[in-house]
């Protein structure tokens, strides 16, 4: 009786194992016929280095990325991304030398399968760390293209030694860092910032190695030399254009000059020269001619254009819309205390235009010229003029002649 009841019991669990077996499988045929596996790449997974031993640095190229071959449902791969894999190259008890360490990818998601990673390994160069401090040389370009009357002192670089870092091997190979400052066209003197190139004994440059600080600065003094100057071009001009025309605009090329010549002679000068006179009576169109500079005895002129062929001189003539020329005295603004300025010129020609009622009521105390010195220390400096006219009535500046003043603070 109670092996009939056995056998009927055990019947029944085979039935329904065998129910519960027939239903999974139609479940997960149901799920892969609406999503299923698929097996595809997954790239740009980040590759972190752990474990480097202290005092060690690797000196060989490490891949910032890896790809990982996968398998998975299709459901599954629409949210997967490369951050939700975890892939290091773990340098664990790994001392000086080459050593090949296979790349350990960490799998959150059940669901999905590892098949494999590319590259599966790395060889990995580990080297000791070695840091020493080399000098910093400074290379002069252009030297030769600085203007002719100045002259480049002895480069200063802050700091003079810099501390490198790396690969003992490639630290070994660095000689010296090196920065290069053009001079060329310099007239004052060049500070520059600038980050040095490690080089090698032959002048080959040594990459791959940190430095600190990363940049230096460097200082290099250029001086005028004794009995050389430089001074502003003024244009001279006789007489008036035509009735119905007037000069809107004087330029001379070049606008500034070196000269040399005895120093005392040199040093007496105002900051300026003058041209020869040009004459512009009854002239209806522009006047454009070379002419000489006046220059005082014992003076000559560095260079060929001004020595040789004169100054380039552009009166511009338009037909009299509103322009007038005013000559006004020049003034000094935000001289700082306790200094005294002397201006190379008493005055500087202002040229304007607008409506001819407005100029026909300007009165010259209207227009004021002067020399804004705020900030300026003791020495020679050349100021551009400020020109202030009155507002409201539709004038314009056309031009300031010279356009810059040599201003002596003392």
């Amino acid at each position: 009786m109670m092996g009939r009841i056995w056998r009927a019991i055990a019947s029944n669990i085979s039935s329904a194992l065998l129910a519960l077996l027939l239903a999974l499988v139609s479940w997960l045929a149901a799920v892969y016929e609406k999503s299923p596996p698929r097996t595809d790449v997954l790239p740009g997974v980040q590759l972190k280095v752990v474990n480097l031993g202290e005092g060690l640095i690797i000196s060989s190229e490490v891949p910032n990325e890896v790809k990982l071959q996968l398998r998975a449902l299709s459901s599954t791969w629409q949210q997967l991304k490369a951050a939700s894999f975890d892939a290091s190259l773990d340098l664990s008890g790994l001392g000086v030398g080459e050593h090949d360490v296979s790349i350990k990818v960490a799998v959150a998601d059940q669901n999905v399968i590892l098949l494999a990673v590319q590259p599966p390994q790395v060889t990995v160069l580990l080297e000791q760390t070695e840091s020493r401090r080399v000098r910093v040389r400074v290379k002069l370009l252009d030297e030769e293209a600085i203007p002719l009357g100045y002259v480049s002192r002895v480069p200063t670089v802050t700091p003079e030694q810099i501390t490198i870092s790396g690969p003992s091997t490639t630290v070994a190979q660095v000689t010296e860092a090196v920065v290069e400052v053009s001079l060329k066209n310099a007239r004052e003197t060049v500070i520059r910032q600038e980050t040095p190139s490690l080089v090698d004994a032959l002048g080959n440059r040594v990459q791959g190695l940190g430095m600190s600080p990363a940049s230096v600065t460097i200082t290099v003094q250029v001086e005028r030399q004794v009995g050389y100057r430089d001074v502003t071009v003024r244009a001279v001009t006789e007489g008036t254009p035509a009735s119905g025309y007037w000069i809107s605009n004087i330029t001379v090329e070049p606008s500034l000059v070196t000269v040399y010549g005895q120093q005392s002679v040199i040093e007496a000068l105002p900051g300026y020269l003058d041209t020869q006179t040009l004459d512009v009576r009854g002239a209806t169109v522009d006047v454009i001619k070379r002419v000489a500079l006046a220059l005082p005895e014992g003076v000559l002129v560095l260079g060929d254009g001004a020595g040789r062929e004169g100054i380039l001189v552009r009166v511009t003539v338009e037909p009299l819309l509103g322009g007038q020329t005013m000559r006004r005295e020049i003034t000094v603004k935000n001289l700082r205390s306790g200094l005294s300025a002397t201006p190379s010129l008493t005055h500087v020609d202002v040229i304007l235009s607008g409506p001819m009622p407005a100029l026909q009521q300007l009165k010259p105390e209207d227009v004021q010229a002067a020399l804004d010195l705020l900030g300026l220390p003791r020495g020679t400096h050349k100021v551009i003029p400020t020109i202030t006219v009155p507002e409201g009535l539709g004038l314009e500046v056309k031009r300031v002649v010279p356009d810059v003043v040599e201003v002596v603070i003392q």
